[in-house]
């Protein structure tokens, strides 16, 4: 059942005169249930301290507002719910200092913690579509893709062997076993995309080993938005691209889809 939360943006605002502010954490409460939770940047995140230059003070900003919020986190557990919402608005209230809280928002929830994880993501990390999410979205446009080239033989399915029991969305099974598995290089870490990058391809070498399935026989068609990204995101996906190739996995991107109907086609 949904409940009523609410919600506020932590920001950090070095520079009064410009009124710039970077969002480094989100801050929910229960107030029904006597809860109130928050998760913030780390120290040393990259993305706020290549902005504004002042790594020092970040770390120390990011230590107030735990200290902040930790003390409203214990008056929150001893409160009733009117006292909750009045803490809250206090908290949220319009200051001049080096971290500030957008208004206060509501919010309807059915689980506490994803929905802080997923406020952190929507409005830290910038995840406005969820990496499985956008697999799963790219998996349909190739199965539409398929279907309007009359391809039918790619199904969903699952490779087993002694150690393996791999998931994959798209696979061919005759006298060749194929498989296609889309990558959305899109996470805001440069070490996340690499570990998915690695995760899925030591899975596949590992199936091969098994001689469940040849690398060579499986595509992976590859997306990551380019607006907006970071060096260090450029240079994460141009290292993820390589460990693919690396492997010998036929690579392609995305919006390649004549490559990816040749692939598929081969195996027809």
């Amino acid at each position: 059942m949904k409940y009523s939360c609410l919600y506020s943006i932590v920001r950090f605002a070095p520079h009064a005169e410009t009124e710039e502010f970077a969002n480094v954490g989100i801050v929910l409460t229960a107030p029904t249930f006597g809860r109130m939770d928050y998760r913030l940047a780390r120290k040393n995140w990259k993305r706020v301290n290549r902005f504004f230059e002042c790594p020092q003070l970040f770390a120390k900003a990011i230590e107030i507002a735990q200290s902040e919020l930790e003390s409203v986190q214990m008056m929150t557990a001893q409160a009733k719910d009117s006292q909750i919402v009045n803490h809250f608005r206090y908290l949220t209230e319009a200051r001049e200092s080096l971290i500030r809280f957008s208004p206060m928002r509501s919010i309807l929830v059915d689980d506490f913690d994803d929905a802080l994880n997923t406020l952190y993501g929507r409005f830290i990390e910038r995840q406005v579509e969820p990496r499985a999410r956008r697999e799963e979205q790219m998996v349909r446009e190739i199965r539409t893709l398929f279907s309007d080239a009359a391809i039918r033989n790619f199904r969903d399915d699952t490779l087993t062997g002694e150690l393996t029991k791999l998931h994959l969305p798209l696979v061919h099974r005759n006298a060749v076993v194929a498989a296609i598995k889309p990558l959305a290089f899109d996470q805001a870490e440069p070490s996340a995309i690499l570990d998915h990058c690695e995760q899925w391809v030591m899975r596949l070498a590992r199936a091969e080993r098994e001689g469940i399935i040849e690398l060579k026989n499986v595509l992976i068609p590859v997306t990551s938005p380019s607006a907006g990204r970071t060096a260090g995101q450029r240079k994460a996906v141009a290292e993820a691209r390589q460990i693919i190739t690396d492997y010998k996995l036929p690579l392609v991107n995305f919006d390649q889809t004549d490559k990816i109907t040749d692939f598929a086609k081969q195996f027809s």
